[in-house]
């Protein structure tokens, strides 16, 4: 429970110092083309591709989402973490969201909790499911979303059969 406690109080920390230097960036207070150095990229992915699963995490555990809605739609997404993926998406020259990786739990969380039917979020599965095995294939989401027990197995073992055994992601499942 303390451990749990001190990484939480970590989180914190880490996530004032990026919104301070989102606040510099908008300010004009950092040097010009301080997002597109590769120093800074690599810092921003790291620290979003760790932290921001937590904050998702905490977001869902303190039902926020009935406040402001899906941590994806609106503003409730940190800007520091809108930001630095951003500049990953503009130095590789990619669309936006295409590095939306580290969004992977709010899109199950909000999975879990619309309970609708496969019919009416069909596309939308087979989308996530499309953008899981790219994540993998690149490393950029860890087989660890894999386990029996994940929020994300749990889920998906609720699609329809059919659906599963044809899936793009079927050979990450079960293992």
């Amino acid at each position: 429970m303390a451990e749990d406690f001190q990484a939480n109080v970590k989180r914190l920390e880490l996530a004032g110092m990026w919104d301070e230097i989102i606040e510099m960036l908008k300010r004009y207070e950092l040097p010009d083309g301080f997002e597109g150095r590769e120093k800074w990229i690599d810092l921003g992915t790291r620290f979003r591709r760790i932290l921001e699963p937590l904050d998702i995490a905490n977001f869902y555990r303190h039902s926020k989402n009935e406040e402001t809605g899906a941590y994806l739609e609106g503003r409730a997404r940190p800007r520091r973490y809108r930001y630095t993926q951003r500049w990953l998406e503009h130095a590789k020259k990619k669309p936006v969201g295409f590095y939306s990786e580290s969004c992977f739990w709010a899109e199950v969380e909000e999975q879990t909790r619309k309970g609708q039917s496969f019919g009416i979020v069909n596309d939308k599965i087979v989308q996530l499911e499309k953008d899981i095995s790219r994540w993998v294939g690149e490393r950029e989401l860890g087989m660890d979303v894999f386990l029996e027990e994940s929020t994300f197995v749990k889920w998906w073992n609720k699609l329809p059969q059919q659906h599963r055994s044809r899936s793009c992601i079927a050979k990450y499942m079960n293992r």
